[in-house]
């Protein structure tokens, strides 16, 4: 139904957005996942670190929350050496933050759809429309961060720090 009323919006207003929206993601080691303000900032950063570091760094603008897009970002991380996920909050006591938890859940999912991939061909998967991570090089190492707490803005810095972090 999302990507129905996406597709309506476009023939309407002729803007085009979809579920979930990457840049430069096409040939990225590194990605920096988030939503709303840190997407542009990401953008500056990667384009940046592409021209100033040759680093091969994409972003991933997450529009939707729910239902979770695990489908295309299932897609989008496979075969990534490290995704910054970055979030908007803290919270404290939690195993996670709630974007990486799905994420993590995502990934999970893509992993026993490669075991049983391996084990009862492609017909039999378990988490149906999403893929099958079939070796450890399609796995991402996946990082966490919470940004602007306080009101603080984020700054360019704190996003190369995070892909830092992640080489």
């Amino acid at each position: 139904l999302a990507e129905r009323a996406m597709e309506e919006f476009h023939r309407l207003c002729g803007r085009r957005y979809q579920r979930v929206e990457g840049y430069r993601t096409e040939d990225a080691d590194y990605l920096i996942l988030g939503q709303g303000s840190v997407v542009p900032s990401a953008q500056a950063v990667a384009d940046y670190l592409r021209t100033t570091r040759k680093l091969k760094v994409g972003v991933v603008n997450l529009l939707m929350f729910r239902p979770f897009p695990r489908d295309l970002l299932g897609a989008l991380l496979q075969g990534r050496k490290g995704v910054a996920v970055l979030e908007r909050l803290d919270q404290p006591l939690a195993a996670d933050l709630p974007l990486m938890r799905e994420i993590r859940a995502t990934v999970s999912q893509c992993i026993e759809n490669g075991r049983a991939a391996q084990d009862r061909g492609d017909a039999a998967l378990p988490h149906h429309g999403i893929p099958a991570y079939r070796t450890l090089a399609d796995v991402p190492q996946l990082y966490s961060g919470s940004f602007g707490l306080g009101s603080r803005d984020l700054q360019p810095e704190g996003l190369i720090a995070a892909v830092e972090n992640m080489l």
